[in-house]
């Protein structure tokens, strides 16, 4: 396709791309700073589509307007999908937070498990989800070596720091 057969779309390419981007301006799906980027956008991908343009199938007016619908709705996805970075600056980022408080706790029990052999540790994964007496059955022992290794992770725990809330101990 040629560059006159763009310019001859141009018009209908126009008037779709800035008819969808002010709806997304007015739905709040972009801001208006980036309507003219929006709209640039979809003149573009009309200017790549046309070599796809098949008359025996439909109007040039209504590819234009598939094509347009097409990418910013696939530019509104990839928008979407992008990771969305936090500053460091804000004030949530500080040590005292409760998410850091989590890591710190989530990092402790992480290194506690490591230091359990391995039956023990199986033990704790499957205590999290299951009654000593299922984990037993999961694990195929006795539910006095549940008990028994019970005893020895709320040992490992109190070691490291970590003490029942009742008071109970050893």
């Amino acid at each position: 396709m040629s560059d006159a057969m763009f310019e001859r779309i141009h018009p209908f390419a126009r008037r779709s791309a800035q008819v969808r981007a002010a709806a997304q301006v007015a739905s709040g799906t972009i801001s208006p700073f980036d309507r003219e980027d929006v709209e640039q956008e979809g003149l573009m991908a009309c200017w790549r589509a046309l070599p796809r343009f098949d008359p025996t199938r439909g109007s040039l007016r209504t590819f234009v307007g598939h094509v347009v619908a097409r990418h910013l709705a696939s530019l509104r996805r990839a928008h979407l999908c992008r990771p969305r970075v936090q500053s460091l600056n804000e004030g949530r980022h500080q040590v005292g937070s409760a998410w850091a408080r989590e890591i710190e706790l989530r990092s402790d029990v992480q290194r506690i498990l490591d230091a359990l052999p391995d039956a023990d540790r199986q033990l704790t994964l499957a205590l999290i989800e299951h009654t000593p007496t299922d984990a037993s059955r999961l694990l195929g022992i006795a539910r006095s070596t549940v008990y028994e290794g019970i005893r020895r992770i709320r040992i490992a725990f109190e070691d490291a720091g970590f003490r029942p809330r009742g008071g109970c101990s050893r």
